[in-house]
């Protein structure tokens, strides 16, 4: 049992409004969980969506929080991959665990060894909090669901196209770099705001989504074996991104939430679980994030991206940020500052 003095941002009750800040659960890792010393974590749709439609996912009182960067505190009996004192990223698994040590609105939050990543020391821990859940969605997408070929520092050509609906999203920020690494030419849709944006991150072909046109447009670019995931999928992008997939051979349409149909008969729909890499896919999940993540951020082949949007304050800000969640964010990611570094 560690002797670290913990707190927590909780929500008490389904009817609660807001988190209240106290005693946090003492961290206990299993032998291959990593207890990290939060200094930042990132605030999801996932927070604001449990908090206004827990749906029997979670027991109260509930902490909150997917994403974390500090570092190590201590280590599992069987973890040799990580030292005490080493900047990490983690991605909390207490959605599937159950195990309240293992959220991220805390000071002391648990991860799976297979969601834990070096950061460079190039780069700021509070850049780095924007990326767990968003790379471990579009890679369970991308490598778990479409089984593409896994990203390099130097990708040969595949010779095909994805497209990937609503490239500025977090998930799609994510989904664009892995995909150009696996050596897949991007189409990708965003405001016009966005479109340099996701350019930067090596999207090759841009559309608005508010162009009636694009669809007609994206259709004449993509070919029968060409992929599509809805890194949004909200029932109208669903429906989209299913006509296209339709209207193209079909396919294995992944979606980054529950399927909402109805789909042609010859399109599959398929949640993204955003934990398979540290679970069922675990192989997956050591290839990205102890080989190709900490590799390609150090040479700087992938962005921590998008750009976070810091809340001081620390636990007491909880709220704050899922509420500004809840309103929406664009091309940036609510990232909350838990302690100093």
């Amino acid at each position: 049992m560690s002797s670290f003095i913990n707190e927590a941002a909780w929500l008490q009750s389904a009817d609660s409004r807001s988190v209240q800040v106290g005693p946090g659960p003492a961290p206990n890792p299993s032998e291959d969980e990593v207890v990290i010393k939060v200094a930042y974590a990132a605030v999801n749709p996932v927070d604001w969506k449990i908090q206004d439609a827990p749906g029997g996912l979670i027991e109260y009182p509930f902490i909150f929080g997917t994403d974390v960067a500090g570092s190590v505190v201590q280590v599992g009996s069987k973890v040799t991959q990580f030292k005490v004192g080493q900047r990490v990223i983690g991605h909390c698994d207490g959605l599937l665990s159950k195990k309240a040590t293992n959220m991220g609105f805390q000071l002391y939050s648990t991860c799976n060894v297979h969601l834990v990543s070096p950061v460079p020391d190039s780069l700021p821990l509070v850049n780095a909090a924007v990326l767990p859940i968003s790379v471990d969605t579009a890679v369970t997408a991308l490598y778990v669901q479409l089984d593409l070929p896994l990203p390099s520092l130097a990708p040969s050509a595949t010779g095909k196209k994805i497209l990937l609906w609503g490239g500025a999203s977090s998930v799609g920020s994510s989904a664009i770099q892995l995909a150009v690494a696996s050596g897949l030419e991007v189409v990708t849709t965003a405001s016009s705001a966005n479109h340099e944006y996701v350019k930067s991150l090596g999207a090759s072909y841009v559309f608005d989504y508010k162009d009636f046109s694009a669809v007609d447009q994206i259709i004449s670019l993509l070919k029968p074996g060409d992929y599509i995931v809805d890194c949004i999928a909200s029932k109208e992008t669903q429906t989209t991104c299913g006509d296209i997939l339709q209207k193209i051979g079909g396919g294995k349409l992944p979606v980054v939430n529950y399927p909402e149909g109805p789909f042609p008969d010859n399109v599959t729909p398929a949640m993204v679980i955003c934990l398979d890499p540290g679970f069922s896919a675990a192989h997956v999940g050591d290839a990205i994030w102890h080989k190709f993540i900490p590799s390609a951020l150090a040479a700087g082949k992938f962005q921590a991206k998008p750009d976070p949007h810091l809340i001081q304050g620390g636990l007491s800000k909880v709220q704050e940020g899922i509420d500004l969640m809840r309103e929406g964010v664009s091309a940036k990611k609510l990232v909350i500052e838990i302690s100093t570094e």
